[in-house]
């Protein structure tokens, strides 16, 4: 007896090839000229495999938004990868990936059927890049910035091409780029630290920037730190979450995970709980005076008079201040290396500051502060030799 044909979508029975491979044929449509049903062919080395194509073919299908893989663009496939495969992505993340598409993917590539695309079509593309001008700044694209568009966005959405099996290899994995030149850090050095201490007495902001300061934060990370991450008892603080920046004007400001994906836990010196022991308190009192108007459901340690998160550029804003008042160019992130860079001097170990910072290795915090540690290394050699002379004597 014949297999039975089923409805738009769904497929009959797995078999066995001839040739070792197994094969499933599907629905795709109604042939409107002939009315008979238009079959398709999958193909795969089990018949496992041939079946995970044909559940993500015929949702394709039932939903009407079915291309046959031969004949997709990149620009359909990229289309189809922002909106089915990036649901776990931050928002802001998402926002660059949709920049880098439609500014200057696809004009230069989104013709090119997908399984037509080559390695030196992407390389002459990212070769062009270089000559782009960027539309916030007006100066060439970064190298850093054209690395984002090439491997950040292109090459991960090939990359999924390939994972489900519409293409055989990704390729944009080979593409050559130029090195980005290694950002030199600027800490806060000696008399500087002393400044910016006493400058920072009275702002809105003095407890944002203390904990930076001695604890290496990051902006997002002190914005987002709730009060059930402190534990008070321990003196040690949870990173887990970071406050996304809002993206449009009606949006609400939410949690997103920490960099990394990394959660961490650290213990803090008692000076940093005292400051944040006296946030709580001022937060309660203002609590009590905003009453119903009162507005922080996510438990944050930072907010503004009624309980809501503090923008952002708002604490950037007043640290340029403060910089420009003592005659400084630092950024905000400076803070952070001046926190690594201390605690390398009080020698703490290059493990534990990796920790506590967040980085995703011991070796990327060996390789960004490789100049204090080389320093601190000949300051143990000259201890050393002063031991070594003393013991002579």
């Amino acid at each position: 007896m014949p297999r039975k044909r089923a409805a738009n979508g769904s497929g009959l029975q797995p078999r066995k090839r001839r040739d070792g491979r197994w094969e499933i044929r599907y629905v795709t449509g109604t042939d409107g000229r002939t009315g008979k049903a238009i079959m398709k062919s999958l193909y795969g080395k089990t018949s496992a495999e041939v079946a995970e194509k044909l559940r993500e073919a015929t949702a394709s299908v039932d939903a009407g938004t079915y291309i046959e893989p031969q004949r997709m663009t990149l620009s359909q496939w990229l289309d189809i990868w922002v909106h089915e495969y990036c649901g776990d992505i931050k928002p802001g993340t998402l926002d660059d990936y949709k920049g880098h598409i439609e500014n200057h993917i696809k004009p230069a590539l989104g013709a090119i059927r997908l399984c037509d695309l080559q390695p030196h079509n992407i390389q002459r593309f990212a070769n062009a890049l270089k000559t782009r001008m960027s539309p916030k700044t007006g100066k060439p694209l970064a190298p850093k910035t054209i690395r984002n568009i090439v491997q950040g966005t292109l090459c991960n959405a090939l990359s999924e091409a390939v994972r489900i099996r519409y293409l055989p290899y990704n390729p944009a994995s080979g593409c050559v780029l130029q090195k980005s030149a290694k950002a030199e850090i600027q800490p806060l050095e000696g008399e500087e630290i002393t400044q910016f201490i006493r400058a920072i007495k009275g702002n809105p902001s003095e407890t944002v920037f203390f904990v930076a300061l001695n604890t290496g934060m990051r902006l997002s990370e002190i914005l987002g730190l709730r009060w059930s991450r402190i534990n008070w008892k321990k003196q040690s603080i949870k990173v887990d979450a970071q406050l996304l920046m809002k993206r449009g004007k009606n949006t609400e400001r939410r949690l997103g995970p920490p960099k990394n994906d990394k959660a961490r836990t650290f213990k803090v010196a008692p000076a940093v709980m005292d400051a944040l022991k006296v946030v709580r308190q001022q937060q309660l009192e203002r609590k009590l005076k905003a009453g119903q108007a009162w507005n922080n459901p996510l438990d944050l340690v930072f907010t503004d008079e009624i309980g809501n998160s503090i923008p952002h550029a708002t604490v950037e804003h007043r640290f340029r201040r403060i910089m420009q008042c003592l005659g400084l160019e630092h950024r905000f992130h400076d803070l952070r290396h001046t926190f690594a860079c201390e605690s390398v001097a009080c020698g703490i170990s290059a493990k534990t500051l990796s920790e506590t910072l967040g980085h995703h290795s011991v070796a990327f915090t060996l390789d960004t502060y490789a100049h204090v540690l080389d320093a601190m290394q000949d300051e143990a050699a000259a201890r050393m030799q002063q031991r070594i002379t003393e013991r002579a004597r």
